[in-house]
């Protein structure tokens, strides 16, 4: 009686799971996905038993139907960058080729990105130089400082701030920090509340009480941008963390971050406190945190769209940048980025500007904190380099930095990777840039890394292994997902 009671139970559970999978996979193939993501998830719900079921629970489910902001408040933010878009009569005279007009367009529709001008750009390559500007500027804040980072990390580097961030708090100025929660989960809780009791104000992105149990685990704060005084911004790839300044074990750390100055301020204050509401559900007083600069009246670049990119997104904006300055490139288009996971519409438009005749050139770090991502990554090099595309791996350290550089004219820079998580998952911000000037100095640092690079030819890159090309594919499949 009784082991026929236990085999009833066996097949109830049995039989609640398999309900359970179906609806799972029904679920997945209702939202629409990416087929390549949604077939991912299929194969790891269906064959790894139990264990997939899990993992779609904490990273797959759907969250982008979650409105973290209300359209009320985010058009009261956007209402200071707008006025200070450049006008489109303006627009006409500027130096920008009327070849961009359409990309300008689409990111004002898809992004709501209004054309920003930049009255002062400094580019920093290195960590050390860059913190040292930062630390200068936090010095002479005059009203508040905004500091915004995917990883704050326990060391040097947060011991150089801390008392620099605790003596503006204590003069009188608003200091306020966003960090991401896993991004940031070595710095001690008791060290975010003792800046708390100094008067810092310091929220958490999407914390996670029980990271293995949580479905928000996988849609993390990527950005980095730091606002002084309504005058000052920074924007890159670089985060809070000893590596920036003495490397680890892969060597130096290469990054690109940039200090900017102009009405594209406004634009970096508009995503911090998007940001800044969505983690605290506090609404500041708006018209402080934004310097009163007059309209345009007359055209004077650089300029640049900053593009929001996240999960809640109606539409991919950020992938669709990048696809429409593929697009419109007439003679090179420059890569640099830490992870090349693409999605398979950039991935196609690469080869296709390459087959067209572009010179395409991609650069990557030769080694990665992560030997899955790399696998993955490398099983897309081989039909790359068949077509033309000239790979490059950069050997001494690690390269962090993220450029995507366009005919001498037109760049994006910012915290975007070029890989799925990056343009599905995470909450990113890119700056489109329409200038010479500005973009002809990026080619020349990306030149001066190709001095520290291996060119990799497809000869040699046939050479590899077969265990190690099946690594590659088994890993391709998962690329969705890493």
């Amino acid at each position: 009686m009784i082991q026929m009671y236990d085999y009833t139970l066996a097949y109830v559970l049995l039989g609640l799971y398999l309900i359970t999978i179906l609806g799972v996979v029904g679920t997945v193939i209702s939202e629409n996905r990416n087929p390549l993501k949604a077939t991912a998830w299929v194969l790891i719900v269906v064959f790894i038993p139990f264990v997939g079921l899990l993992a779609y629970i904490i990273f797959g489910q759907d969250q982008r139907r979650l409105h973290r902001i209300s359209r009320r408040f985010y058009n009261r933010l956007m209402r200071h960058p707008r006025q200070l878009s450049l006008p489109r009569r303006l627009i006409y005279h500027t130096s920008i080729s009327h070849e961009r007009y359409p990309l300008i367009h689409l990111l004002e529709e898809s992004a709501d990105s209004p054309l920003l001008q930049v009255d002062h750009c400094e580019i920093y390559a290195w960590g050390e130089e860059m913190y040292a500007r930062l630390e200068q500027d936090i010095v002479e804040a005059q009203e508040h400082i905004h500091l915004q980072a995917y990883i704050f990390e326990e060391g040097e580097l947060l011991n150089r701030l801390e008392p620099l961030l605790i003596e503006r708090a204590q003069a009188g100025l608003s200091v306020r920090i966003i960090y991401d929660y896993l991004g940031s989960y070595s710095v001690p809780k008791r060290r975010w509340a003792a800046l708390r009791k100094q008067g810092i104000e310091v929220y958490a992105f999407l914390p996670v009480a029980i990271p293995l149990l949580s479905s928000t685990v996988n849609y993390r704060n990527h950005r980095k941008v730091i606002v002084i005084d309504g005058v000052i911004g920074y924007m890159g790839g670089m985060n809070f963390a000893d590596r920036y300044l003495h490397g680890d074990n892969l060597g130096p750390w290469r990054d690109t971050h940039f200090r900017l100055q102009g009405a594209v301020v406004a634009g970096l204050q508009t995503s911090f406190l998007v940001d800044w509401y969505s983690v605290s559900r506090r609404v500041v007083n708006m018209e402080r945190y934004f310097q009163r600069y007059p309209a345009p009246m007359h055209p004077s670049g650089p300029y640049i769209q900053l593009v929001l990119g996240g999960p809640m997104n109606p539409w991919p904006t950020i992938e669709l940048a990048l696809l429409a300055m593929i697009a419109q490139a007439r003679s090179h288009i420059l890569i640099q980025t830490p992870y090349f996971l693409p999605t398979e519409t950039i991935n196609t438009a690469l080869i296709t500007a390459a087959l067209s005749g572009l010179r395409v050139e991609l650069m990557l770090p030769e080694r990665t904190d992560s030997r899955l991502t790399s696998l993955a990554a490398n099983s897309y090099l081989d039909s790359l380099l068949s077509c033309g595309v000239h790979i490059y791996r950069y050997r001494e350290g690690f390269l962090h930095s993220k450029l995507i550089l366009v005919d001498s004219e037109l760049s994006m820079i910012g915290s975007t990777n070029m890989d799925f998580r990056s343009l599905e998952h995470n909450f990113e911000i890119g700056g489109v840039v329409y200038d010479a000037r500005l973009t002809q100095a990026l080619e020349q640092l990306f030149e001066q890394d190709k001095a520290r690079c291996n060119k990799l030819s497809r000869e040699a890159w046939l050479q590899r292994g077969r265990a190690e090309r099946w690594g590659e594919s088994i890993m391709r499949l998962f690329s969705p997902l890493l």
